[in-house]
């Protein structure tokens, strides 16, 4: 039941398509769709690529402006850690030190330590929060404010103040703040600089200042940031230093901070609506990197608008499509069905039809050609093919009662011949082979014979033959038995085997065979004459071939043998009359070799068997 279902539903969608009305309303629609998705998706793509490269350039020079914004802070808060290098008094008080009493060590701690409260009130920075100073042994020389106090041994031993020595100069930056115990309050990251006599590594001064995250919130708003967007700042070892948004996650994503590992670079990281640009570059004062992420639907969110912006039009364009094809459809389609319908009158033999021309554009010329196209062949019908009909027929006519001059000819030539030497007998019996084949052309009215009769007129045929050439010619038979009551046509052998002869046997110098064979295969009588004689070159049988080829009507047809004779043409037009397909005609030919022809009959032919 499913089967047959589905079967009627296919033949119902293919008799639909047969209709030209809807194909043309459906290549509208496939027309106007291809129009607006190619236009669509160009505009798409070129609006995306656009919109690509211009949201990753502004973003790298944006990580590249807060990087060097993020550089002159820095640089200005080294500036403030570098006092102590304005007056040789505190590099010596530094290098001294270790061997002053409390009382003068005392001093220098306070002496020091309002260095560096003048430097930070004069110079104020709005996220500062506290500073200490601590001596090369670890001991704290002077803080801002109230701290908790620190073995000498643990500060040593701390990795920023390490970092530091290890810099010998350099400013280090340091954070998150999370390893030292005197680390409190809101501070976000420290910078230390070590200070000291440069021909004394032993004796020195680190200062260390603690700054809030001012900084980093500043930048995030002065460079007009969506509210999606995040500015991450890492220190040298990819750790979080700041992150603009709530969600810490930025620091748990080790995929994203594995691909920042250069000086700097751009690339989109995640999948789907997860999707965000990072966008990154590494402080070369610092060393610590500026990371920004922004996710990619709130970059390409404008492009929704293109979308639905080509939704509505494919929509629009389909209902105007839909009009016009209805409007004007039935103006195309109406004229081409009347040309089918017309058309389908003549298939049924109707020739007096005719197409009513009511317009003058391409359908219009069609239908008058068309009715030219009738016009001239009703007149072939009338004139040309009729009278080939009736050439046919008197050349089958002609087929029956005439006998070739040349051969009667040069049989009453032998006859005289004869007479001259008084040979009574051969003269007897050329005779009456001539008398029984006449006899044999007048005697039936009838067109298809059995092979025997055939043969029979083909034994009284080379009797003469034989006679003319005595001992140059020789014939044989190879028939089966079952075959000798096949039909065939009436003077199917006669002029093959005087092609033999006239064309063959008769150019040869020397004894020459002719032979007639007749086998069974499969469902078939492969009749052959073939012959040893001169033969015929390629040319000539490709001549030969493309004549037997040609159409009926378009041959120039012999009347007497002196015109070339009709026996191969003949032979094979009336076997392509009667049998059509149900027949085969070969030639084989060689130069110097002889020729064979063969017809190969089926036996469930047309050609009714003589009674």
């Amino acid at each position: 039941m499913r089967l047959h279902l589905s079967k009627g539903i296919l033949g119902a969608a293919r008799s639909l398509f047969t209709s030209i009305r809807v194909t043309l309303h459906l290549s509208y629609f496939v027309v106007i769709l291809l129009g607006i998705t190619l236009v669509g998706t160009v505009s798409f793509y070129v609006s995306y690529q656009s919109m690509l490269e211009r949201v990753e350039s502004a973003s790298f020079q944006i990580v590249r402006q807060i990087e060097k914004n993020m550089d002159n802070d820095f640089q200005n808060k080294r500036n403030l850690l570098l006092a102590p290098y304005y007056n040789q008094e505190y590099i010596d008080g530094i290098n001294a030190y270790a061997t002053m009493d409390e009382q003068a060590q005392f001093l220098f701690r306070q002496k020091i330590g309002d260095l560096f409260l003048k430097s930070f009130n004069i110079t104020p920075i709005r996220d500062f929060k506290r500073f200490q100073i601590y001596y090369s042994s670890g001991e704290l020389l002077n803080a801002s404010d109230a701290y908790k106090a620190i073995a000498a041994k643990d500060v040593q031993n701390a990795d920023w103040f390490r970092q530091t020595v290890a810099k010998d100069g350099r400013v280090h930056f340091n954070a998150p703040l999370t390893s030292t115990p005197a680390e409190t309050g809101e501070a976000a990251y420290s910078s230390s600089l070590l200070i000291r006599d440069f021909s004394n590594p032993v004796n020195f001064v680190i200062v260390r200042a603690e700054y809030n995250d001012e900084l980093f919130r500043s930048i995030g708003q002065n460079d007009n940031l969506s509210a999606s967007s995040r500015i991450v700042i890492l220190n040298e070892h990819n750790q979080q230093v700041y992150s603009s948004s709530e969600r810490p996650d930025t620091a748990s994503e080790p995929g994203m901070l594995s691909l920042i590992n250069s000086e700097s670079g751009k690339f989109w990281y995640g999948t789907g609506q997860e999707e965000r640009l990072v966008a990154y570059t590494r402080s070369d004062y610092s060393n610590w990197k500026v990371v920004l992420v922004t996710p990619k639907k709130e970059i390409f969110g404008p492009l929704d608008q293109i979308k639905t912006t080509t939704l509505v039009t494919a929509l629009i364009a389909f209902v105007v499509t839909l009009c016009i094809s209805l409007l004007f459809g039935r103006s195309i389609t109406n004229p081409i069905l009347d040309l089918y319908k017309t058309v389908n009158r003549v298939k049924r033999g109707d020739f007096s039809v005719r197409v009513h021309v009511k317009r003058s554009d391409e359908i219009g010329r069609i239908a008058t050609n068309f009715n030219d196209m009738q016009d001239e062949l009703q007149t072939l019908i009338e004139s040309k093919y009729i009278y080939q009909i009736k050439l046919q027929q008197v050349e089958l006519a002609m087929l029956y009662s005439q006998i070739n001059p040349h051969f009667l000819y040069n049989t009453l030539d032998s006859i005289k011949a004869m007479a001259d030497y008084y040979k009574v007998e051969d003269i007897g019996d050329m005779a009456q082979s001539l008398a029984d084949m006449f006899r044999y052309n007048t005697k039936s009215k009838d067109e298809v014979v059995t092979l025997r009769d055939e043969l029979e007129q083909i034994d009284a045929y080379m009797n003469i033959q034989r006679t003319r050439f005595e001992d140059k010619l020789a014939y044989e038979l190879d028939i089966e038995e079952e075959l000798y009551t096949f039909a065939i046509l009436k003077m199917t052998l006669q002029p093959l085997v005087e092609n033999a002869v006239f064309y063959g046997v008769e150019q040869k110098l020397g004894k020459s065979t002719i032979r007639i064979t007749a086998r069974k295969e499969d469902n078939h009588m492969l009749l052959t004459i073939s012959d040893d004689g001169v033969g015929m070159s390629g040319e000539r049988l490709q001549e030969i071939y493309a004549r037997l080829g040609e159409p009926f009507y378009m041959e120039h047809l012999p009347v007497a043998a002196s015109e070339g004779g009709i026996g191969l043409r003949n032979v094979y037009a009336r076997y392509a009359i009667r049998l059509g397909d149900q027949f085969e005609f070969q030639i084989d030919s060689q130069a110097g070799h002889g020729t064979s022809v063969t017809l190969k009959l089926s036996a469930e032919n047309s050609l009714t068997k003589p009674q």
